[in-house]
């Protein structure tokens, strides 16, 4: 992952101590060349146009040194940039070679590179080197004359003053802003070193498997939760690229899914953001087949990739599909059996006296098969009518779970010695679906109690429950061993997931001679 030590690193890291380098600059730049501003004000003949640049620069300089705190530093840095340019383009100008324009260069190419876009001052410099040397080639040419010779500037105490003290605020603000950023660079780096230290520590230590993506594909970290999960060595899976052949040996499946992956991830760094990506079905090294999650942390070239396991709530998911398929499909034969051991004799009875009554033309006899018939098709409607009731009961829909429990009972009573006690609150609140579920799994309960249990005596309660709802069951039979009831069949699988798939919890506790306590939750 590392840290940035570019130069461009370097000084985008800097922003705390640009502003003590620009005043120090200015203070400087004051107290070694005022002076000669102020020199060049008052003894030199100068055009009006150079006095008023000189009074302004003298004046700016001034200014910025008595009011640095209330200036913002980006006012500073232009102010400072217009000096050195004014400088360097006047020096050249009146004095070519000897009036320290080069010097000018230096600070200009060092303001410029440290408080803005490379490429600007780039630009700047190289614009100020093609001045230099178009001055340089008009004077050695002998097309450009200044006002003094040569020999008389070099003889200048004032000129070779001027170009000593040029070279020493060259070196303080040079030397200064070095000091500065080196401090400020060793300050970054521990700092980054001391973040990046606890960070990798936090992500060893962290449960699940994590790994680090580069922007050029490659694995440069993971985790022992990571090696644990996988099983691959750092050798083994150096890039990503390597990592999919081995998760997804078969090119057939892996290539789509690399792709994809791929064109994902590659705009997840363009953007900084990605959404999960799932993974089904991959290998690990032992062979196991997995499937997970994986969500993107990205910090610039670096992504952060943490692996969420899918496989064991994919399992359940797939298994409580599949008990729901399996009571679906006995659900559908218990209806289809109603219906033919109810329904279908009474209508093959039917076919028959109406075949009869095509036949007899006695009237005495016509009328008795008619009657026959009549009940036979009654007593068939009634029965498909019981069987539509026991699929989605009317009363349930019409008056509510605790009036269906309470029929279904006096319906079963006359037929069996079990005593029922039922107790039920006016309920808050109507909702089909947890009544329809509540409905069913109490149906299974009782059902279930009669066939197995050999019960006196069946409780049930409904209650609410600060907006919720609270079904408990009990009865007094003899109760059943629940771990191997739920290894042998599907009754108590299909009651807990038809309350669970829609939000509810539901509690057993029971054993061989000790009854059966059902709870049933649902929270609002």
């Amino acid at each position: 992952m590392g840290i940035d030590y570019t130069f461009k690193g370097v000084v985008n890291s800097f922003n705390t101590v640009k502003g003590d380098i620009i005043d120090f600059s200015y203070l400087t730049i004051t107290l070694l060349l005022g002076p000669l501003y102020a020199y060049n004000l008052y003894f030199e003949e100068s055009p009006v146009l150079a006095f008023v640049l000189n009074s302004i620069v003298l004046l700016g300089l001034v200014v910025v040194v008595v009011f640095k705190s209330k200036i913002p530093i980006r006012v500073k840095t232009l102010f400072l940039l217009f000096v050195l340019i004014f400088g360097n383009l006047y020096s050249i100008y009146r004095y070519g070679f000897f009036g320290g324009g080069q010097y000018f260069m230096i600070l200009i190419f060092g303001l410029s590179i440290f408080y803005y876009n490379r490429w600007w001052a780039i630009g700047i410099n190289i614009v100020l080197v093609v001045y230099f040397f178009i001055y340089m080639h008009l004077y050695t040419t002998g097309q450009l004359q200044y006002d003094v010779s040569p020999q008389l500037l070099v003889r200048s105490k004032m000129v070779w003053l001027a170009d000593f003290i040029l070279t020493i605020v060259v070196m303080a603000i040079g030397g200064y802003a070095i000091r500065k950023t080196f401090i400020a660079y060793q300050y970054k780096v521990k700092e980054q070193h001391d973040s990046f230290k606890k960070f990798n520590y936090t992500l060893d230590n962290l449960p699940i498997p994590v790994a680090a993506l580069t922007v050029d594909k490659r694995i440069s970290y993971f985790n022992e939760a990571f090696y644990q999960y996988f099983g691959f060595d750092a050798e083994e899976i150096p890039y990503i690229e390597d990592w999919f052949r081995q998760v997804y040996p078969d090119p057939a499946k892996r290539i789509e899914i690399e792709a994809n992956s791929q064109r994902q991830i590659k705009n997840g760094f363009r953007e900084q953001l990605q959404l999960p990506i799932e993974y089904n079905d991959f290998l690990t090294k032992s062979g196991e087949v997995k499937s997970a999650e994986v969500n993107h942390t990205f910090l610039g070239d670096v992504a952060i990739c943490a692996f969420i396991d899918l496989t064991e709530r994919k399992r359940k998911r797939r298994l409580i599909v599949e008990t729901m398929m399996k009571a679906e499909e006995k659900e559908n034969k218990r209806i289809a059996q109603e219906l033919h051991d109810g329904v279908g004799p009474l209508l093959s009875a039917a076919k028959i006296y109406a075949h009869s009554l095509t036949n007899h033309t006695v009237d005495a006899d016509k009328e008795m098969l008619s009657e026959k018939l009549n009940e036979l098709l009654n007593g068939a409607l009634k029965e498909l009518r019981n069987t539509i009731n026991n699929v989605t009961p009317q009363i349930l829909q019409k008056y509510g779970l605790a009036r269906a429990v309470e029929s279904f009972v006096n319906h079963i009573q006359p037929i069996t010695s079990i005593q029922f006690l039922i107790d039920v609150d006016e309920l808050s609140f109507r909702d089909s679906l947890i009544e329809l579920a509540v409905y069913r799994a109490l149906i299974e309960l009782i059902n279930n109690s009669i066939k197995y249990g050999s019960p006196t005596e069946i409780k049930i309660a409904i209650k609410n429950d600060d907006g919720g709802l609270v079904v408990s069951y009990i009865d007094n039979g003899v109760g059943f061993d629940i771990d191997q009831v739920k290894q042998n069949g599907f009754g108590l699988s299909n009651i807990t997931n038809r309350i669970e798939t829609i939000g509810g919890k539901i509690s057993f506790n029971t054993g061989a001679g000790a009854g059966v306590y059902v709870e049933i939750a649902f929270k609002h």
